[in-house]
């Protein structure tokens, strides 16, 4: 039976139980990302977890970016691999996969060239900057291939390989829990460490992803001569991706308002003493349990 087939035929009760569990565990994996780092930073203080929070805001306008893409051409897709229009649908695949990369470059080069205001804008302080900066460097690099894997993921769910998807995403972020504590620990790389197995780990998801539809996994094809020039296209791309554009944005404008809020109050015994000129803070400076050493 093909894929049309299978979409077309079979009891829709069947369909939503087979879809909706590979694509629920898509949905959570891309927090693991962050989740696994959260937990391996902690483990060399207070500041480098908080760095860890303060970039997640900065991941999520990343995959708003890529969710809108993907939701909106993912419907178009769906609709047309209906219809089996399949070189209509292959339009809307490009534009949006290259749409994405396009997105996730100017993301880039936009947060590589102003990163110390945007991170202070996320709700950095002075104590967590130098963290954040180092680890968002890295999260930035990767970000054209983090919002570009959001639309294959979304691509493949329309087209009804949900599994497929999650298998992508899912061993991106087993990964990025492999590299971690070899990155940060092994080879004492630090919180940089973090960054650069998330951005690995991102990249060889993508890489799985595309491979699917390269290979002729998939009943949509990607190329840049099927990028459309139609603004109709482009404006229906983006009225259907909107919805995820909003609840994305509001994610991170809420990490964001929290991290501005909780610095903004932060309770007097974080707050650093004068101390005389022969003792200092040994690195973490943010509070917690900090030993006072003589130089």
């Amino acid at each position: 039976m093909t894929q049309y087939e299978t979409m077309t035929r079979t009891p829709v009760h069947r369909l939503i139980l087979r879809l909706c569990g590979p694509t629920v565990i898509s949905m959570l994996t891309t927090n693991l990302y962050n989740l696994a780092d959260t937990y391996f930073v902690s483990q060399m203080g207070i500041s480098a977890s908080g760095a860890t929070g303060i970039v997640f805001s900065l991941m999520s306008i990343i995959q708003a970016a890529g969710f809108m893409l993907g939701q909106g051409s993912g419907v178009n897709v769906s609709r047309l691999l209906g219809r089996q229009r399949l070189e209509d649908a292959s339009r809307f695949a490009s534009t949006g996969f290259f749409l994405a990369l396009a997105a996730g470059g100017v993301l880039a080069v936009a947060g590589l060239a102003f990163l110390t205001p945007l991170i202070r804008f996320l709700g950095s302080t002075e104590t967590i900057l130098p963290w954040a900066k180092h680890y968002g460097r890295y999260i930035l690099l990767a970000a054209p291939f983090m919002a570009s894997s959001c639309v294959l993921n979304n691509l493949l769910r329309y087209e009804g390989r949900a599994l497929l998807a999650m298998c992508g995403l899912g061993f991106g972020a087993f990964l990025n829990i492999v590299l971690d504590p070899l990155l940060i620990f092994g080879l004492d790389m630090g919180i940089d460490g973090a960054g650069l197995a998330t951005a690995l780990s991102q990249c060889v998801s993508f890489g799985i992803l595309l491979y699917m539809f390269l290979s002729g996994k998939t009943q949509c094809r990607l190329s840049p001569g099927r990028i459309t020039r139609s603004l109709e296209d482009l404006l229906c791309i983006l009225k259907n991706g909107m919805p995820s554009l909003a609840r994305q944005g509001l994610n991170s404008i809420s990490t964001t308002l929290i991290n501005r809020q909780g610095h903004q109050h932060c309770p007097a015994y974080l707050q650093l003493p004068d101390l005389p000129d022969d003792w200092h803070w040994p690195g973490d400076a943010a509070g917690g349990r900090v030993q006072l050493q003589r130089r």
